[in-house]
């Protein structure tokens, strides 16, 4: 379970288990994926979960803008 925490939390506390700077960490997964992707009995899911991993620990997530808060303009009156 997740609880609470945030995802920048979460993102912080595994980079921090990882033990190395985002570029190392960025360098290693690639290394994982080119190594793991040459051989000919490649799973494909071992290397999209790699993929996967390496860029939610490197992308930051992408906000939205806030919503308007506008409220709808009523039409016409009938009549």
């Amino acid at each position: 379970m997740m609880g609470p925490a945030k995802l920048s939390t979460i993102r912080s506390q595994v980079r921090k288990a990882f033990g190395m700077s985002d570029a190392e960490l960025l360098a290693w997964f690639n290394r994982q994926m080119e190594e793991t992707g040459q051989g000919p009995k490649t799973n494909p899911a071992v290397v999209d979960t790699l993929r996967l991993l390496r860029d939610a620990l490197v992308k930051e997530a992408k906000r939205r803008p806030p919503r308007s808060k506008r409220g709808r303009v009523a039409g016409g009156s009938k009549g």
